[in-house]
């Protein structure tokens, strides 16, 4: 006969089955079978292609595997805070469904075991769907023959590893907040470790903590064991009845309307926007969080390049350059609850609600990036023109970047993240400012007058081509909701 446990077993390995199948099944209808099929096609060729391209500028190996490897490290710990989006938010983002995860407030199950199983089916998920095609590039660095499955192998484990390590640390940090940690403790440890690692020389303690290939099987295995133990810990940890203590507050949205000065109905939908995302998890705090979390892994990244290569690239032109990317979180965190088919019964256009969320982006954006560029520039003594034209970059960048952003996926920024035809386009995009502009940082240290004078002038013409592009968005998307209206 069998006992409890095995039916508990059978009954946990068919829920988890059925986790799996509906990751896919979502993902295919929200962004087209065939669409979602080629997205790992496309990670596996820009990685192909970057190594090719960094190989041939001299870079050397073992660089390119670390920034493989902070890469999965900065995707996994992204990729941890999935299991615990509330049912609100997700019906907010995806409409009234029926959710897998909404089943514990129903029926007798664990909402702990099934979290856990969810954050496996992610990291099974993710590893196969994201960061495999990621450790393709390695066939590039070992040459084809008969061995480069195996070194692809290897890589994958290597790069799965820093995925789960990331996914643990974000996972420890939320079920620590549910038992009543305050945030700034848990800032204040985030930064206290970040400090400590620079300070112990960042690119050696990366390399030992998070690229297992780089060393023996010991570290390869204390990272795997380590990350396991982060995790149970933290789900058992976890205290699933946490609910954000209940608030009262004035009509701030009044006084906001009053504040930004502008006509009535665009005033109040940018107040709309700015409100939205204060009063959602984390608030106004979460654009600065993400604009931070990828200013220390670029940070670490220059620290690795210098180190290796002995280049320094101008500090201003290349933070500039690439807090620039800030602009996509920033605008997916202002349009996180909202859809544009919501708007449709006020008495405003389309194109209303796009010029709104355009200010909202420059409000919150503006010192989003100001922040971490102004600390960049500090830490890294750029020169007063590599400032100046760092801070060109930065402006029309954002812009830039915002605007092909809106462009290309509306009030939907999340959604091309996985569409296989939006991402390549976004990729092209942002490829044709970036690409070039890293060169230069790189190439002509400090920057000469002609350098600076050009790029100061590409990103003054980026940006206005950002801002007709983000001025295109909302005709195109109301004819588009039009048709899907019809």
């Amino acid at each position: 006969m069998n006992g409890p446990s095995t039916r508990q077993g059978a009954t946990t390995w068919r829920l988890f089955a059925v986790l799996f199948r509906e990751e896919w099944r979502l993902h295919t209808r929200l962004f087209g079978g065939w669409r979602f099929a080629l997205f790992p096609v496309v990670i596996a060729t820009l990685a192909v292609g970057a190594t090719v391209a960094l190989r041939e500028t001299g870079t050397a190996e073992g660089t390119i595997v670390t920034g493989l490897h902070v890469l999965a490290l900065g995707f996994g710990l992204y990729s941890g805070t999935a299991g615990f989006a509330g049912s609100d938010m997700l019906e907010n983002v995806f409409g009234r469904l029926s959710l897998v995860l909404s089943t514990p407030t129903t029926l007798p199950l664990s909402r702990r075991r099934l979290l856990g199983l969810f954050l496996l089916k992610d990291a099974l998920f993710y590893t196969v769907a994201f960061v495999l095609p990621m450790a393709a590039s390695n066939a590039v660095l070992v040459g084809l023959s008969a061995t480069t499955p195996i070194a692809v192998g290897a890589l994958w484990l290597s790069l799965s590893l820093s995925f789960v390590a990331g996914m643990a640390l974000t996972v420890a940090l939320i079920a620590s907040r549910t038992r009543g940690v305050p945030a700034w403790a848990l800032v204040g440890a985030v930064v206290l470790g970040a400090g400590g690692l620079w300070a112990m020389d960042a690119t050696r303690a990366i390399r030992f903590l998070f690229v297992p290939i780089d060393g023996s099987m010991v570290s390869a295995g204390g990272l795997a064991v380590g990350s396991i133990l982060v995790g149970t810990t933290s789900l058992a940890v976890y205290d699933p009845t946490y609910g954000r203590p209940s608030r009262t507050t004035g009509d701030r949205f009044a006084q906001l309307s009053d504040v930004v000065p502008l006509e009535t109905s665009t005033s109040a939908l940018v107040s709309k926007t700015l409100l939205d995302l204060a009063r959602s998890s984390g608030g106004i705090w979460k654009p600065f969080v993400s604009a931070a979390i990828l200013l220390a892994l670029v940070a670490a990244l220059v620290d690795l390049v210098e180190t290796i290569t002995g280049i320094a690239p101008a500090p201003g032109i290349f933070f500039g350059g690439v807090l620039g990317l800030t602009a996509f979180t920033t605008y997916n965190w202002l349009t996180q609850f909202d859809s544009l088919e919501a708007y449709l019964v006020y008495p405003v256009s389309v194109a209303d609600v796009f010029r709104a969320k355009r200010i909202a982006f420059v409000l919150v954006g503006a010192p989003t990036v100001a922040v971490p560029y102004l600390g960049a520039i500090c830490w890294f003594e750029a020169t007063a023109v590599d400032t100046v034209v760092g801070a060109f970059l930065l402006a029309g960048y954002a812009l830039y970047y915002y605007g092909l952003t809106v462009y290309i996926a509306g009030f939907d920024p999340n959604e091309f993240l996985f569409d296989a035809v939006r991402f390549t386009l976004f990729t092209v995009g942002v490829a044709v400012a970036l690409v070039p502009t890293l060169v230069a940082g790189f190439v002509v240290v400090p920057p000469s007058t002609t350098v600076a004078l050009v790029l100061a002038l590409s990103g003054l013409g980026f940006g206005g081509v950002g801002y007709v592009l983000s001025s295109r968005a909302g005709p195109r998307w109301n004819e588009r909701s039009r048709v899907e209206i019809d």
